[in-house]
């Protein structure tokens, strides 16, 4: 038996045990799963203090709602879906507030001087990050599960919970947008 069968079933019995209502069982779910959760978050809010805020309510919401789960083998996608859509609704209600932040810092560090390159690479990032703000909700969500966690097509669609088809078309508008923002830099 390999190491990643082993940790599904082990997963499973733990989701199983939860839902019974064994609190270490769902701790230890935590601990197995609070690094990709945390990835995640990070990935779709582009700051870790807020990830952390973000992972540690959407695993009270998954305790909370644990009862719900149908399928045990499919707590990973369901988490950080739970996660995903968290991390979105807290962007959603800063992505203003950042961007002004953002835009304060960006004229400040270019009036300082500073490697090129250095500052190749975080024009690079910031915009990056500024391109992201740009997707919509689902587009943003997609291309990270997809271009960044490597996910497959099939799952991310599991965890967005639409077709194939609809997440692979997230992917390539977001791809497309992203693309179009970051013209100067390709």
């Amino acid at each position: 038996m390999n190491r990643k069968s082993k940790d599904k079933r082990e997963c499973e019995r733990l989701v199983l045990a939860s839902q019974a209502g064994r609190r270490e069982a769902f701790n230890k779910l935590v601990r197995m799963y609070q690094n990709r959760a945390m990835e995640a978050a990070v990935r779709i809010l582009g700051n870790a203090g807020e990830a952390e805020d973000t992972v540690q309510e959407g695993f009270v919401k998954a305790y909370l709602n644990i009862g719900s789960l149908k399928r045990a083998d499919y707590f990973e996608f369901w988490l950080l879906r739970i996660v995903a859509n968290t991390a979105i609704s807290q962007g959603r209600a800063k992505k203003l507030r950042k961007q002004r932040i953002e835009l304060a810092q960006y004229r400040k560090r270019r009036q300082q001087p500073s490697a090129v390159g250095k500052q190749e690479s975080f024009e690079l990032k910031e915009a990056i990050g500024k391109a992201m703000l740009k997707l919509s909700r689902k587009e943003a969500m997609a291309i990270s599960l997809f271009g960044l966690d490597g996910f497959s097509h099939k799952e991310v669609a599991d965890v967005m919970s639409c077709s194939v088809e609809t997440s692979r078309w997230y992917v390539f508008r977001a791809r497309k947008k992203l693309k179009a923002e970051l013209k100067e830099y390709l």
